[in-house]
């Protein structure tokens, strides 16, 4: 299935993978957008009794910090076991796994969170977290 927001594509895959893309025509993600797309994807966590996986683009483009804040305030759903972003972008890849490696010494019992410069590799390794959960 796939659902249209303002700001966002959102595509949920075997009722287990919600894939999260900000739309091209989108020059810089807004907080109302945000909060849109997030509203959303609490929908799709709570449509089914089966664990989740939240797949996560993530562009090149500076992300302004209340933007930021609406996705990582927000603790993650119950049903969601892991998080994969996607980005092609060399430096934004670099930037992201330094503050996943700082987020994971302050916050307990996080999720397990990777980042990957394909979608295909980001759906291959929650598949494989997916495979060993019910």
């Amino acid at each position: 299935m796939e659902f249209e927001t303002k700001e966002f594509t959102i595509r949920f895959l075997d009722e287990r993978i919600i894939v999260l893309e900000q739309k091209k025509s989108i020059g810089r993600m807004t907080k109302e957008g945000a909060i849109e797309c997030a509203e959303k994807m609490i929908d799709l966590c709570n449509s089914n009794a089966n664990s989740k996986v939240i797949v996560f683009h993530v562009g090149s483009l500076y992300i302004k910090k209340d933007v930021m804040r609406v996705f990582s305030d927000q603790p993650a759903h119950e049903s969601v076991i892991c998080t994969a972003l996607v980005s092609p972008s060399f430096l934004a890849k670099n930037i992201a796994s330094i503050i996943l490696k700082m987020r994971a010494r302050f916050v307990e019992e996080d999720i397990p969170t990777e980042i990957f410069g394909t979608e295909a590799e980001a759906i291959k390794w929650v598949r494989t977290i997916l495979d060993s959960t019910p």
